[in-house]
């Protein structure tokens, strides 16, 4: 006797199809899913770093989520915000950027360039070179290889109009190892291509509470106003041939090294984090060691418009 329709079994053809179409249905909406999501958590990955290299560069304070102005001292900021007409003016700790003043500032404040095989900077225009496509296909490798690097300009805050303005720091991109993974960071200097304005650290996995304290204000607020090209022992630096980078010491310099000057290129380490900042010191003197010539010449024209009475305001 044959069974009843309602209970008649599947055909093992009919059960595979089933799986098949099932398959097909949820990748496609995966698909979908992930074309959906691939904007939005890309323009999530731009703002984060806008806002890294802005806190590196001293235009963000990375506490309170204001913008930031040189105050009437040398190396102390004031809190900012945005005005009106999209320039920055004094304000409080209180006044939080929002996310497209802070894309505002990026992009009017931060130029993307390259430093050539002679070492000399060019536009990606000039250099005939997409600016995303070089972002993406060297974001993992570093952008201190090759026979272009990337350097970013920060301009002034207003710019007299018809006049062309020098700029008042420059950004690097730094990438090394740490304990676990790969490190990514920003280093600002100032025009003399030599003095630390602020660092960070955007990307990495190293533990929680020991090495991944590089990303934390309180460990990075102590390299402003070091220096990368290490001074002789008279106080003298030797650019042509001085080491360059910043050295993370097991401890604290004050203890390490003492008062010497060339404790002006090291930093405190952090307890229980000794191999993090063993890969930090190694990234910053892979990567400078890129730069180095072009730094070189950065603080021989820096110095020159000093003697003349210039500099950057």
């Amino acid at each position: 006797m044959s069974q009843p329709e309602s209970i008649r079994r599947h055909t093992d053809a009919q059960t595979l199809l089933f799986i098949t179409l099932l398959s097909v249905f949820c990748a496609v909406v995966l698909s979908v899913m992930a074309s959906a999501l691939a904007e939005p958590q890309e323009d999530a990955r731009v703002l984060y770093r806008s806002k890294q290299m802005l806190i590196a560069a001293k235009l963000l304070d990375s506490v309170h989520g204001c913008f930031l102005l040189p105050g009437d001292k040398e190396g102390v900021y004031v809190p900012a915000k945005m005005n009106a007409d999209g320039y920055l003016e004094k304000g409080a700790f209180a006044d939080a950027a929002t996310n497209s003043e802070i894309l505002s500032l990026y992009r009017r404040r931060i130029v993307p360039m390259l430093i050539d095989k002679e070492n000399k900077l060019v536009t990606f225009e000039k250099a005939g070179i997409d600016l995303q496509a070089y972002l993406e296909k060297n974001r993992k490798t570093g952008y201190y290889r090759g026979d272009y690097r990337l350097i970013y300009e920060v301009m002034p805050e207003k710019v007299e109009k018809d006049k062309e303005a020098d700029p008042v720091a420059y950004v690097i991109p730094v990438n090394g190892f740490g304990l676990w993974d790969a490190i990514y960071g920003f280093l600002a200097l100032e025009p003399d291509g030599d003095t630390v304005i602020g660092i960070t650290w955007y990307d990495q996995k190293e533990t929680p509470g020991l090495g991944a304290n590089i990303a934390d204000f309180s460990w990075q607020e102590q390299f402003a106003g070091k220096k990368i090209f290490q001074p002789n022992p008279d106080g003298k630096t030797n650019f042509s041939s001085a080491p360059i980078g910043i050295n993370v010491v097991r401890g604290k310099v004050s203890e390490v090294i003492g008062s010497v000057p060339k404790a002006e290129s090291a930093v405190d380490g952090m307890a229980g984090a000794t191999l993090t900042g063993n890969g930090v010191t190694q990234a910053y003197h892979d990567v400078l060691v890129a730069y180095r010539e072009f730094l070189v010449d950065l603080n021989k024209n820096n110095s020159k418009e000093s003697n003349k009475g210039g500099g950057a305001q």
